[in-house]
């Protein structure tokens, strides 16, 4: 069983209804990355692969929220049922603190925007906050919208930002896909 997912499109999300991601349909229209071998032995489902900066997602705190698209391509030939997808961001330097920050998803490309978990670990917890468990037939693509934004208190830094298809069918990762989560400094 194998799957990729493909992340990209870091930009200024809109605030309100459902109009499309500018880059949905160049992003949709991108090839699913194949998964390494190493992956396919740790029995991993996904890869991700995106053309974001070094930086990754960068967030001014009370600032415009900032959008990441994501995609869940099934490249076996058979069906895989309820694939969730949870975010899980690693916070090793606040303690016990609120990292302030708001994560919502859509199902593109005019689903409505729902608050998502986002889940504050300093250890690997894959299953965690994982939802919106959809099946996904031989050979298609499932595209999801993350909205990332920081409250006005969010504390600065850039950390390890992991999206996650999670196996619910078997309560297992499905593999990993990491990228940076950049708060700004306030002026």
């Amino acid at each position: 069983m194998a799957a990729a997912l493909l992340a990209t499109g870091c930009g200024a999300a809109d605030t309100g209804g459902p109009a499309p991601h500018p880059g949905l349909d160049a992003f949709r229209a991108e090839e699913c990355p194949e998964l390494t071998a190493s992956e396919k032995e740790n029995g991993n489902l996904i890869t991700l692969a995106h053309d974001q900066p070094e930086d990754g997602v960068p967030l001014s705190p009370g600032g415009a929220p900032a959008t990441v698209l994501v995609k869940l391509c099934n490249t076996t030939d058979r069906p895989l049922t309820g694939i969730a997808l949870s975010a899980q961001l690693e916070w090793t330097d606040a303690g016990e603190g609120d990292p302030r920050l708001k994560v919502e998803h859509r199902e593109t490309p005019d689903g409505q925007w729902r608050t998502a978990d986002l889940v504050v670990a300093n250890d690997y917890e894959p299953l965690r906050g994982a939802d919106a468990a959809r099946d996904l037939a031989p050979g298609a693509t499932r595209v999801v919208e993350y909205r990332f934004s920081a409250a006005e208190e969010a504390p600065s830094g850039a950390r390890p930002l992991m999206i996650q298809a999670v196996r619910t069918d078997e309560r297992r990762s499905g593999g990993l896909a990491g990228l940076r989560l950049s708060v700004l400094p306030t002026d």
